[in-house]
């Protein structure tokens, strides 16, 4: 960089007196100049890195040739761009003043980089300290590539629907809320050193002609548009703001002469520098526009901007005619060298302030993804969300309550996929999906409602919604007809695009309708989130649909589901949370286990959710974050605790009751006299459990043992290191067989068990003897105890119990008993494949022996779930009994359940819970840290479920670590759980 550039840096750098390094390197500069230096300064060219090698050697030649002062970067890659940014700046004389239409993040001009949604949504959110941080990010965004100056806010009042060119570039149609969001953005830019230009003076917002076409006319009243269009930019003039964009408008109450503002001396400075005080620099709308171009020879419009009172000529129609008017003017005393060099300071002031400060070598090291950081991406996710506005919502319909009475289906009109909204809607609910075009036939429209008819709840989905009036919106007589033909269901009405265009629906029989502006990914996510509770909805309307939907309105309603949101949004770290995936994968590379899931939720959202590896070890199916797990123990209080504690609510059961009461076949045996605190706490005195198969070989016709610890003649089968067994043994008759028949029951595929000897586990169960003290051992026994009470009280099988009154209203609905008969098995992970006693693959049937040969449905396991599911139990605990606007459990139980009950040394158990353990020579399920407070359980398969109420954190785990079979130990060899959720406490800066 020349001279001027090191002069200025070392004076920002080393002079005590700011203000007076400023006016040396201005003075200094300014005087060094040429006429046609001056004149170059002036200008600001556009650029486009999307361009071939000759176009950018022409460029860097009129750059040169012309001195030119700026350049406004459009359509292009920030790597292009930032390479030819500083390709440009070693070359310049003077630093140039680069600068972008970033409205909407630099990602509104230039891929791959991060876009922020347009104003209007952004007018919709009641919180305006988030429309400082979006200002603040995308002040970020330019500052890593070089920019100095970003032409926005728009604060334009959009007062016409009509608008075919500000629209939703605006904030709304509220002076006060355009005025103070505009604030809002300038000050986050600011905040960067980034040069806001607020646009479009006088105000662009109540027209319905394109200026970039022809001539705009605003018809007001000088006291109408002093009191409205003004009142952003005179808030905006007060505030500081350092640079104000004058339209391409004819405006006759402030000057008659049927000119452009831009050109109007009455406008820029009679009005805007002296009328309002503005000392900032004055741009022009881009000088190429028909608004102004007309009329005008080359340059000639560009001479008339100058005299008018404008510092900047922005994108002029023609660099070397626009020169050679200008020296023109100059000599023919049209325009003065003293009005140049008056303009010229003022570029100079601004560039020492906002251009030296970052004006080095634009990094391009990982440009992509500093432009796209997690933490812009959670508060894009952030703005979405608080966006979503709710206008009309009968009888309190939304969130969906009551999930187990509605048969839902969602209804995409129009030609756009909305795949992510629907995929989200099947996070809450079971939901079938229905399309169909704007232009769809009369019979394809028949067999629509049709297909409806068997639904009571629609949701809807305006695909065919736009933002654009010269396609009205989208608006559609034909979803009008459909929508009336759908009365008498619940019809839920959903509007991604401008308010303007919900006017021909807003008098049909809508119960709910919400509004998200945008068919971007996100907006589609968190308006389904929205229709359950997943996130709040706060939102208002930032425009007037008419005259029963006015501007400002919008109802709250309040989160009660688990909602999904990035980890930063929840104060947690995505780039620490990777360290997980690393995790996993050396787990699977190492061959803990053929595959795994993890989910983390943090304060009610999920904010990792990661499927690894495949199905099994021939990686033939990779696995997908919706499959279908064997949860193994998990079962205990994923399944059996609920109930429990529902019956304990209803005083059904007592907890130190001898549960002789709750069953006739347990007072028959010596089990009578224990109590469910006892079978919770694992302090019965029951032994561990009861090896049912050992009980059914046939031993007077076994030759030699069954396990040996080498191989041996009869031991020929190795299952893991020093463990061998007898592949030959057989069952006794009556009890098990590989080839079924009357009388015998399917456990697993092609492996039955006699019906009788069913019974005869009960009884096995029932009368084996109690240990010499009540002490814990971990018993499954006990929890088998519990299912048998639960269906005597209830006089319900256990798992419909269980589906009926919980699992359905959660909306659990991809969990449940026996999946090979209940859930959808292509998407169930196999959990073995047992090659010793049942001598199958285990897919969609229980692992476990004793809930095997309990038909599949136990309390001790046999539960099949999701992570999300599991998520979704694992939040009615951790929100004290609630979860989807209902109380399933009291939230004194819940305290009880998930408190330690004896001592650490004897027990450091909940009532059917685990707990962190705090002895230190005992081996915990958690890693070192974990608050006492929190609880959950871990699998034999390889799975755990933990929350932590301090830090609201859900924690799940799910794999297949005993496939093919259960002597894989590694993965807790390993420790791998553990150290997940080492990574998760570190995340949260614990």
């Amino acid at each position: 960089m020349r001279f001027f550039l090191f002069f200025g840096l070392i004076c920002l750098l080393v002079c005590p007196l700011a203000g007076r390094a400023q006016s040396q390197w201005v003075d200094s500069t300014l005087n060094a100049m040429s006429l046609e230096e001056k004149i170059g300064q002036l200008i600001m060219i556009a650029a486009y890195s999307n361009k071939d090698s000759l176009y950018e050697k022409q460029l860097g030649a009129t750059i040169e040739k012309y001195h030119i002062g700026g350049i406004i970067f459009f359509q292009g890659t920030p790597s292009k761009q930032a390479v030819m940014t500083n390709d440009y700046q070693q070359r310049a004389h003077i630093p140039l003043m680069i600068g972008m239409d970033a409205e909407q993040g630099v990602g509104w001009r230039i891929k791959p980089a991060m876009e922020f949604p347009n104003q209007t949504l952004l007018g919709a959110i009641r919180d305006t300290n988030l429309i400082y941080r979006i200002g603040q990010a995308i002040g970020r965004q330019c500052h890593t590539l070089g920019i100095h100056v970003n032409f926005a806010p728009v604060a334009d009042i959009n007062v016409n629907p009509k608008n075919p060119v500000i629209g939703i570039r605006s904030f709304g149609e509220k002076k006060d809320e355009v005025g103070n969001r505009s604030l809002q953005y300038t000050r986050g830019l600011e905040s960067q050193q980034i040069m806001p230009v607020a646009k479009h003076f006088p105000g662009h917002g109540d027209t319905d002609t394109d200026s970039h076409f022809a001539l705009p006319l605003i018809r007001h009243s000088v006291a109408r548009i002093d009191t409205v269009e003004l009142y952003p930019f005179r808030q905006l003039i007060a505030a500081g703001i350092p640079g104000v964009m004058v339209a391409h408008l004819n405006v006759p109450s402030y000057d008659s002469a049927n000119i452009p503002a831009s050109l109007s001396h009455h406008i820029v400075t009679q009005l805007l520098r002296e009328k309002m005080h503005f000392d900032g620099l004055c741009f022009t709308d881009a000088m190429n526009m028909k608004g102004v171009t007309k009329g005008n020879s080359p340059g000639e419009a560009d001479v008339k901007a100058l005299s008018a009172g404008n510092d900047i000529l922005l994108f002029p129609e023609n660099v070397e005619a626009t020169v050679k008017k200008v020296k023109a003017a100059i000599h023919k005393g049209i325009l003065t060298e003293e009005d140049i060099d008056e303009k010229c300071r003022r570029v100079l002031a601004a560039k020492e302030k906002y251009v030296l400060p970052n004006v080095g070598m634009i990094d391009t090291t990982m440009l992509s993804a500093r432009l796209n950081t997690p933490a812009d991406q959670a508060l894009l996710q952030e703005t979405y969300a608080e966006a979503i506005t709710l206008i009309q919502n009968k009888d309190l319909l939304l969130p969906l309550t009551h999930l187990d009475t509605l048969r839902i289906a969602s209804l995409n009109f129009g030609d756009r996929k909305a795949k992510a909204f629907e995929d989200m809607l099947e996070k809450y609910a079971p939901c079938s999906h229905f399309s169909i075009r704007a232009g769809a036939s009369k019979d394809a429209i028949e067999k629509l409602l049709k297909d409806l008819s068997d639904y009571n709840c629609v949701i809807v989905y305006n695909s065919a919604a736009r933002n654009t009036t010269s396609r009205q919106f989208g608006a559609s007589q034909a979803l009008s007809n459909i929508l009336k033909q759908l009365k008498g269901k619940r019809v839920i009405f959903c509007h991604p695009a401008t308010p303007y265009g919900l006017d021909i629906y807003s008098y049909l029989p809508l119960d709910a309708i919400l509004v998200s502006y945008s068919h971007d990914t996100p907006a589609q996510e968190f308006v389904a989130q929205a229709i359950f509770g997943g996130i709040n909805v706060n939102g208002k309307l930032p425009v007037s649909i008419n005259y029963y939907f006015p501007v400002g309105t919008g109802l709250s309603t309040p989160k009660v589901r688990l909602g999904y949101h990035k980890p930063e949004s929840s104060g947690m770290q995505s780039e620490t949370l990777l360290r997980i995936d690393s995790i996993c994968q050396v787990a699977i590379r190492e061959k803990a286990t053929p595959g795994c899931q993890v989910l983390v939720a943090k304060d009610g959202y999920v904010v990792y959710n990661k499927a690894f590896g495949f199905n099994t070890y021939d990686k033939k199916k990779a696995n997908t974050t919706d499959n279908i797990y064997d949860i193994a123990s998990i079962t205990k209080i994923a399944a059996t605790l609920p109930t429990v504690m529902m019956l304990y609510d209803q005083q059904t059961i007592a907890l130190d009751t001898p549960i002789a009461r709750y069953s006739y076949a347990i007072s028959q045996s010596n089990k009578k006299d224990l109590t469910i605190r006892e079978l919770l706490l694992h302090n019965a005195g029951l032994k561990s459990s009861f090896s049912f198969f050992h009980h059914a070989i046939d031993w007077e016709k076994m030759q030699g043992r069954l396990f040996t610890t080498r191989y041996t003649k009869t031991n020929t089968k190795k299952l893991r290191d020093r463990l061998y067994i007898n592949p030959n043994f057989r069952y006794r008759d009556s009890t098990f067989s590989f080839k079924g028949g009357e009388d015998y029951l399917m456990v697993s595929p092609h492996f039955y068990m006699h019906r009788h000897f069913q019974d005869s586990i009960h009884s096995l169960i029932l009368n084996t003897d109690l240990l010499p003290q009540k002490k814990y051992t971990y018993s499954d026994l006990g929890f088998v105890l519990l299912k048998d009470i639960v269906e005597e009280q209830t006089v319900t099988p256990f798992d419909m119990y269980l589906r009926d009154h919980f699992l359905k209203k959660l909306g659990a609905y991809n969990s449940g008993f026996n999946a090979h008969l209940n859930l959808d098995m292509d998407r169930v992970i196999p959990s073995s494949n047992d090659n010793v006693f049942r001598k199958s693959e285990l897919k969609g049937y229980v692992h476990d022996p004793l809930a095997a040969l309990m038909g599949g449905v136990s309390g001790n396991a046999g539960l099949f779930s999701t992570a999300e599911d599991l998520a979704k139990i694992m939040s009615v605990y951790l929100n004290h009994g609630q979860y989807g606007g209902e109380r399933m459990i009291d939230s004194t139980t819940i305290d009880l359940f998930t408190s330690i009950q004896l001592s650490p040394e004897q027990n450091r158990r909940g009532l059917g819970f685990d707990k962190p353990e705090t002895l230190p020579d005992r081996t915990s399920p958690t890693c070192d840290g974990v608050p006492c407070t929190s609880y959950g359980h871990t699998g034999f398969t390889g799975a755990i479920a933990w929350n932590d109420p301090e830090n609201q954190l859900i924690y799940i785990f799910l794999s297949n670590r005993t496939y093919p079979n259960e002597f894989n130990t590694k993965l807790m060899k390993e420790n791998i759980r553990t150290k997940i959720q080492e990574i998760i406490y570190e995340s949260i800066g614990r």
